[in-house]
C-alpha cells in the first residue's frame, strides 16, 4: 500500500454478481445475472441506456459489469434491494479487462451508472418499478481512509465486515488477484465450511436422539468432493435449542460462514472459537484448503484497525515528504 496506490472501500456483506447487458432479439433491453454458484438469472425490460442519448431509447449491449446486491434497511424500516457496482469488464464489446482499474472505473461511472441514473431522475415513476436500484460502490484514495473508517461505514445501511484494498493500475483478474488486499478485523475473519452433524445416541440401540444438541463437526474442502475435518462449533446449548433444535437435521451438509471470536470463547467456556454466521446457500463449496490456511495466517498476523491507521498515516507522510 505504501509502494503504489490503491483504492479503499468497505467490504459489504453482499452478494457477488456478475451481470450481461444485453438486447434481445426484440429490441428489448435484459440483464443476465450470475453468481458464484453459476445460477443465472435474467431481468427483463431493466434499462442501462448509451450515453449522451437524451431519449433513454437505445440500450447497453455486450456490456459486462461487476458488483454486489445488498439488502438495505430504510430509516422508516423498510428495505431497499441495491446492485452497488464497483467494475466493468467490457462495454459495447470493448474489453476493458487488461486495462487499470481507474480507467475501467471511468467507463463505469460515466457510461453505465450515469445514464442510468439520469433516466431514473427525469422519469421518477420508474423508481418504484425498478427491482432494484443502481449505485456506484464508494472508493477512495487509501489517504482518505479516515472518510471510510469515520462517515462512509457509520452511515451504511448494510452489514460490513472490512475493508477492500485494490490497486489503481491492476488490471481484472478472474480468480485470486494479488492486488487486491482485503482487511478485517480479528473477530470479522470468517471462513466457509462445510457441516457434518454427530447426534449422541439415544435410548435405543441404534436410534440418535436429535432433541440433544450435536457435535458439530466443521470441515475443510480440500478439492473435488473430498473434505477434511477442521475441528467443532463453538456453540451453546441454549443457542442450539434456540436456533436449530426446531429443524436439528437442516444444517447437516451445509455450508455456513463462521467467524473467529476467541473472547466470546472464554467467556461462553465453548470448545472452540469459531462461531456461526449464517448459512451460505450461494456456494456449493466451502473455502477451500489453501483460502483456509491464508485466513488462519491473517488471523495469526492479526493487523488491527489501529495498525491499518498507523500505516496510513505514515503513507500520508511519505506522500508530504515526496510533495
Amino acid at each position: 500500500i505504501q509502494e503504489e496506490d490503491f483504492f479503499v472501500a468497505e467490504k459489504s456483506d453482499g452478494v457477488r454478481c456478475l451481470a450481461l447487458l444485453t438486447v434481445n432479439d426484440r429490441k428489448m433491453p435484459e440483464i443476465y445475472l450470475f453468481d458464484r454458484k453459476n445460477n443465472f438469472y435474467v431481468v427483463r425490460n431493466f434499462r442501462f441506456p448509451i450515453p449522451n442519448d437524451p431519449s433513454f431509447q437505445k440500450c447497453l449491449k455486450n456490456t459486462i459489469i461487476d458488483g454486489e446486491f445488498v439488502l438495505d434497511k430504510e430509516p422508516d424500516g423498510s428495505t431497499q434491494l441495491r446492485f452497488l457496482l464497483f467494475d466493468c469488464l467490457c462495454i459495447e464489446e470493448i474489453v476493458l479487462i487488461s486495462r487499470g482499474l481507474m480507467s475501467r472505473l471511468g467507463y463505469l461511472k460515466k457510461d453505465i451508472i450515469r445514464p442510468h441514473q439520469e433516466m431514473v431522475r427525469k422519469n421518477p415513476h420508474m423508481r418504484k418499478q425498478l427491482p432494484f436500484l443502481v449505485e456506484f460502490k464508494e472508493q477512495q484514495f487509501t489517504h482518505h481512509l479516515d472518510v471510510v473508517f469515520d462517515e462512509i461505514i457509520p452511515k451504511l445501511k448494510h452489514g460490513n465486515d472490512g475493508l477492500i484494498f485494490t490497486s489503481v493500475d491492476a488490471p481484472y483478474v478472474m480468480g485470486t488477484c494479488d492486488k487486491m488486499l482485503k482487511w478485517k478485523p480479528l473477530n470479522e475473519n470468517s471462513i466457509d465450511f462445510k457441516v457434518a452433524l454427530h447426534f449422541p445416541g439415544g435410548s435405543l440401540p441404534g436410534v440418535k436422539d436429535f432433541l440433544a444438541k450435536p457435535r458439530i463437526e466443521l470441515l475443510v474442502w480440500q478439492g473435488d468432493k473430498e473434505y477434511r475435518s477442521f475441528g467443532e462449533l463453538g456453540i451453546t446449548d441454549e443457542e442450539w435449542h434456540s436456533q436449530f433444535r426446531d429443524r436439528p437435521n437442516y444444517m447437516d451438509g451445509k455450508i455456513i460462514e463462521c467467524n473467529y471470536d476467541p473472547e466470546l470463547q472464554q467467556e461462553l467456556n465453548l470448545k472452540s472459537p469459531w462461531r456461526f454466521m449464517r448459512y451460505r446457500d450461494d456456494k456449493l463449496d466451502g473455502n477451500h484448503e489453501s483460502t483456509v490456511l491464508n485466513v488462519l495466517k491473517s488471523i495469526n498476523d492479526a493487523v488491527s484497525k489501529e495498525q491499518v491507521f498507523y500505516i496510513h498515516k505514515n503513507d500520508r507522510l511519505i506522500i508530504s515528504l515526496v510533495d
